[in-house]
């Protein structure tokens, strides 16, 4: 369904790539039957490994003015103008901004002193809203010739929070990113989510270990790069206190209480990669994507 639906935009792109994390053959199937290419990633590299992968592939082909869009197979786009609006969007912020990197449909502010994002007011959405990330599966539009500058997703990071460490990375280089606000308004109001300014921490909200691992972990990695050591440690504290409550809640083996706490220390530390097992665990993951 959700190639089907990229294959039915009204501004169809011109390379469509589809990254199996799993080598799954249906995966293959599905892309050979809309006219993507396939590349199968070998390994479950996580999403941030996959989208990496996925973005090497296409700045091998792709000029720096072109842009490269994500999509994510749990949320298609909703209507068939959806790219092409945004694709028109980026163009013009573009003109007007030329260190414009990247738009999409929603995205979110950090706050640097704290180690949060901040959700940006529902009374301030209009126009163009300039943002430090957008969030994963928002229809991220990147222009080519910044990620060739600033690189692709952080594969290191193996599962949440790849799209807020990018975005601050394309910040620090000192590039822009945007929504164009009355479509974000429209997204909030779509999915019934006014109402509910306030800064939050960015958390998983799934009780699966494993998740709450990479949640706080990279929380902190993501701190004690771009906010200092100080912040990571509060961060980290504050992660391992409610991620290991909420594991306790869900009735978890003891053991799997203590693992938010073992990616509080890992963060601090500067350990990257995969270091817990998802395991057969293969529900849906939220990630507390900002809206």
């Amino acid at each position: 369904m959700s190639l089907a639906k990229i294959a039915g935009q009204s501004r169809p792109v011109d390379h469509l790539l589809v990254v199996d994390n799993g080598s799954d053959a249906s995966a293959r199937g599905a892309a050979e039957a809309v006219g993507a290419f396939y590349l199968d990633a070998g390994d479950n590299r996580g999403p941030a490994g996959g989208i990496a992968l996925g973005m090497r592939h296409i700045l091998e082909r792709a000029q720096d003015d072109d842009w490269l869009v994500l999509f994510d197979d749990d949320d298609p786009p909703r209507t068939s103008e959806m790219l092409d609006r945004l694709w028109r969007f980026g163009q013009q912020q573009h003109l007007l901004d030329a260190q414009t990197a990247a738009v999409g449909l929603v995205g979110a502010r950090y706050d640097f002193r704290r180690g949060v994002t901040r959700r940006v007011a529902d009374e301030d959405l209009s126009g163009p809203v300039l943002v430090n990330y957008i969030g994963g599966g928002q229809l991220p539009l990147f222009r080519c010739d910044a990620l060739r500058k600033a690189g692709v997703f952080d594969e290191r990071l193996f599962f949440g929070f790849d799209d807020l460490e990018h975005g601050l990375r394309l910040g620090h280089a000192g590039y822009s990113l945007y929504v164009e606000g009355s479509w974000w308004l429209e997204e909030r109001m779509f999915h019934q989510r006014t109402g509910q300014d306030a800064a939050r921490p960015r958390t998983v909200k799934d009780v699966a270990p494993w998740r709450r691992y990479y949640s706080v972990r990279n929380a902190v990695l993501i701190a004690r790069r771009y906010c200092g050591t100080l912040t990571a440690v509060a961060v980290g504290l504050v992660g391992a206190v409610k991620g290991g409550a909420s594991t306790a809640r869900g009735g978890g083996r003891i053991s799997e209480w203590f693992l938010p706490a073992r990616g509080a220390v890992h963060g601090l530390i500067g350990l990257y990669g995969r270091r817990v097992d998802p395991g057969q665990n293969r529900k849906r993951h939220h990630d507390g994507s900002p809206q």
